[in-house]
């Protein structure tokens, strides 16, 4: 038992070192994804934001 065990922590850490670039890879792509999309989003908003005609504040009713 002991040994099985020590094989699965040996396979376990094979298979990190393997796939750690790819994995840091795909998480900079869809870290940056978020980011464009993110900003796309707030862009939009803010044009539309700009396009509307200031609104009055209102006064309160007594």
């Amino acid at each position: 038992m002991h040994i099985e065990l020590t094989l699965q922590v040996l396979a376990g850490a094979t298979a990190v070192r393997v796939f750690a670039a790819d994995l840091r890879t795909l998480s900079r792509r869809l870290l940056g994804a978020g980011v464009r999309v993110g900003a796309a989003e707030l862009a939009e908003l803010r044009s539309r934001h700009a396009a509307r005609p200031a609104e009055r504040p209102r006064q309160g009713h007594r």
